[in-house]
């Protein structure tokens, strides 16, 4: 780091202004960041890594579903929306699935998202496609998940950068089931 500080003195050789002047060497990431207004500011390929992802959303709360969707959106992922549970397995049951990732609330009233990733997995592989959780819970949920082969969790209130980052790590593990 590089920099110089200088000061003006008053009339009576008192520091009356002080400046400081740092220079920093920033290093390129292709990692998602949000600016304090809440804009992304991504390199032009940063989300080459979503781009055409099939995705599968199942939130039964109108806001959250549509936050996560643009957000995923931004990502570069194709979505579909389900507002339930029986939704969800409705749209995937009716023959191959061509969704690669599900993003599934677990706290659905009538069918949650526990069981949900229960029957999803009863259809076929258990590696694909890879179930997110999507949870405002705090509480620790990884022992739940890996019983009913959900491969990550994304915390509500959903921001780009945990979705982005949660994704990176699941599709990049191998779809393995933690």
């Amino acid at each position: 780091m590089q920099g110089n500080i200088w000061f003006v003195p008053n009339g009576e050789g008192h520091a009356q202004v002080m400046a400081i002047s740092l220079r920093f060497q920033l290093q390129r990431s292709v990692a998602v960041s949000i600016s304090e207004t809440g804009e992304s500011s991504e390199p032009s390929n940063s989300n080459s890594f979503f781009r055409g992802l099939q995705v599968l959303l199942v939130d039964n709360d109108d806001v959250n579903r549509a936050v996560t969707q643009k957000l995923l959106q931004k990502l570069g992922c194709s979505v579909t929306c389900a507002c339930s549970g029986f939704e969800c397995l409705s749209v995937i049951g009716g023959g191959g699935c061509s969704f690669q990732v599900i993003v599934l609330d677990v706290h659905m009233p009538e069918l949650d998202g526990f069981e949900v990733a229960s029957r999803v997995r009863k259809f076929g592989s258990r590696n694909w496609p890879v179930i997110v959780a999507l949870t405002a819970s705090t509480e620790d949920l990884w022992e739940k998940c890996m019983q009913v082969g959900i491969n990550g969790v994304i915390r509500k209130p959903v921001l780009l950068h945990g979705i982005a980052g949660e994704l990176r790590r699941i599709l990049l593990q191998g779809n393995t089931v933690m």
